[in-house]
This record gives structure tokens, C-alpha cells and sequence, in this order.
């Protein structure tokens, strides 16, 4: 008997098209002889669109997100609703980002629908996705990250701007803590810069964390539980100075998967993303981000819960050197989501 799947995609975060880009490529690499696949588009604007009947085998290969204006395709749309309207489903596939999707709210109102869900629960996931509680965390697990400031809007000075200079030097790299995939963020070179960025990004957040740049090598590195340790990829800038949010859409940087590290280099990078998974808690699976400066220091910058899954994203880039291609992936995160404690 086939496994009811809904596959989410979309959601109110600045991250919407790329969560379109995952769900899609989720979609189609679902086997629809093996699992009723049911697409579910979150809009913007809080609106869920889904199918009564589940894709043919010919909609689920050729789906886009056209699918779901469709008037012959039974659509249903509401707003907000609950999870318990989707019934009868065995496991909703997130191919969401970024807030509501990746934050633990998707999670929690699954929880409460008693919906299986690929990935981490709702605590791990919205403890990873604050940046701040997630350096906290690292911290005490003795897992490297570089030095920071948490600054407060209400009680925010130029001073402190002058004092993390002083401290982390120059540039400084200051996000909104709970921004996604390098959205809601910017590098100060000199306090008026700093200060502009800050007053930006204060419009959004009550609180800012400034960190230490670290120059260096940047790699990104999975972690599939119960898999072989998937090799680490070096992310290398082409055009850009920065690893912003257009340098990884945009096609402005280089990806080497699998990294060009020594041997002993890449099983510190795999033994560092398996450490920071199990230390925030984290189910499934998971994408770590580090830095290595000149010295050869690593530095973790953050972890994804819910990290890319279109077609060339990291995380089937490194899964293919495993011998698990998109499809086999896919199909593996939900099989082992399936399995995993609930309500965590």
C-alpha cells in the first residue's frame, strides 16, 4: 500500500522561491507507484493550496508549481488551516525555509496534528535556527565558533559598536539572528557603516548579533543519520567578496564537492558537523556551515535543519559521493523520518 505523502513548499519567508526549487524537485523524484504524493503550497500571504487526490504518475514526474492554479486538480485553499484538514497523511515531506518552515512552528502544528514530518522537532529546530542560542550551545559543547556580541535595540550605543571593533576587529559581520540562507545580514567595515546596518536591520529584530570575520576556506558538510559520513564541499567566491545571499543564488561562487581537504582535514569537517547535529538536538539530517581560517582553525558558523534540497543543493551533491542519488536521497529522509521519536 502506497505512503500518503504531502510535500510543503513555499511559506512567508524570504527564502519562498528556493522552498519552491525543493519542493519541486521532491516532488518529481517521488516514485508515485510507491507513495501518494499530495504537493502543498504555503503562499506568502498565509493561504495553503493542496490536492483532494494524489499526483498520477505523469503529474508527479512533469509537476511545477502550475500545478496548483489548475482548476481540474481539485484544489483546495484556505487560510491558516489546520494540519488535521490534510488528513489521512503518513509523513509531510518540509521542503520549507527560513521562518515558519524551518523555525519550529511548522513543527509544533504538526506535533499537535500528530503528522509524522521529515527532519529535526520543533525544539532542535528552532534552537538552530537562532543563531545566537545556537553559538551558546556550541560553546558548551566545546564546538568552535567565532567570537560575538549580542546587542539589544533598547539599550544599543555607539560604544558598543566602537567596543566590538575594538574586540572582534574589522569587518565585523552583524545578522538578525533568526534570518535564513545569508538574508538579513551585512559586514561593517568602520562604526558609521555598522551603525547604518544596524539601524536597518533593528527594524526587523530587537536583537543583532555581531561577529568575528573569519578569513579563511568555507566548507559545508551533512550529516545523515545512520549513513556513511558524506565528503564536506568548499564553497570558493568567484565575484564577490562576501558569501552573501546572491553570491549562492546568483552562480557567483565555485562548489567543490568533494572538497580538495586532506584526508585527515575532511574527517575533522564530518566529525564537526556529526558533533554539531547531536548537540542542538537535531533529527535525520542536517548541514553544517564552517569556516577554516589561514592557521587552520575551524570556526562553525551555523547548522541547518531543513537545509536545500533543490536538485544541485549540497546536500544531494554530497550524497551522490555515498551512492545515494536525489531520488534515493529523497526517499531515504522520508523512510527514516518515519522512525524517528515524535514530539521532540
Amino acid at each position: 500500500m502506497r505512503k500518503t505523502v504531502f510535500v510543503f513548499m513555499g511559506g512567508p519567508s524570504a527564502e519562498h522561491s528556493v522552498s519552491l526549487v525543493s519542493g519541486t524537485g521532491i516532488v518529481r523524484a517521488l516514485d508515485a507507484h510507491k507513495y501518494a504524493v499530495h504537493p502543498v503550497l504555503i503562499a506568502q500571504d498565509g493561504h495553503w493550496t493542496w490536492g483532494s487526490k494524489p499526483l498520477t504518475p505523469y503529474q508527479s514526474q512533469n509537476f511545477s508549481v502550475n500545478f496548483f492554479s489548475g482548476a481540474d486538480n481539485g484544489m483546495q485553499k484556505k487560510l491558516r488551516p489546520s494540519p488535521e484538514e490534510l488528513k489521512p497523511v503518513d509523513i509531510a515531506f518540509l521542503a520549507l525555509h527560513g521562518r515558519f518552515g524551518e523555525d519550529g512552528h511548522i513543527q509544533a502544528m504538526l506535533d499537535y496534528a500528530e503528522i509524522p514530518y521529515t527532519g529535526s522537532g520543533m525544539l532542535a529546530s528552532a534552537i538552530a535556527m537562532d543563531k545566537i542560542k545556537s553559538k551558546e550551545i556550541y560553546r558548551a559543547n566545546d564546538i568552535p565558533t567565532a567570537d560575538f556580541r549580542v546587542w539589544q535595540r533598547e539599550v544599543f550605543s555607539k560604544e558598543l559598536i566602537e567596543e566590538a571593533f575594538e574586540k572582534l576587529g574589522s569587518p565585523l559581520v552583524i545578522k538578525d539572528p533568526l534570518g535564513g540562507s545569508s538574508l538579513d545580514m551585512g559586514f561593517a567595515k568602520n562604526v558609521e557603516e555598522a551603525g547604518k546596518l544596524c539601524e536597518r536591520l533593528f527594524e526587523k529584530s530587537d536583537l543583532l548579533l555581531a561577529e568575528q570575520f573569519i578569513a579563511g576556506r568555507e566548507t559545508t558538510c551533512s550529516y545523515i543519520e545512520g549513513c556513511p559520513p558524506p565528503p564536506p564541499t568548499e564553497i570558493r567566491m568567484t565575484t564577490r567578496e562576501f558569501f552573501d545571499f546572491d553570491a549562492k543564488y546568483n552562480g557567483e561562487v565555485i562548489e567543490i564537492t568533494p572538497a580538495e581537504f586532506s584526508e585527515d582535514l575532511t574527517k575533522q569537517i564530518q566529525e564537526l558537523a556529526r558533533k554539531a547535529h547531536h548537540a542542538l538536538g537535531c533529527e535525520v539530517y542536517s548541514r553544517t556551515d564552517i569556516l577554516i581560517d589561514k592557521e587552520g582553525k575551524f570556526f562553525v558558523l551555523e547548522t541547518n535543519t531543513l537545509p536545500g534540497m533543490t536538485p544541485t543543493s549540497f546536500i544531494p551533491q554530497q550524497a551522490k559521493h555515498i551512492g545515494m542519488d536525489y531520488s534515493a536521497l529523497v526517499e531515504a529522509l522520508i523512510e527514516k523520518s518515519l522512525t524517528k521519536p515524535t514530539g521532540r
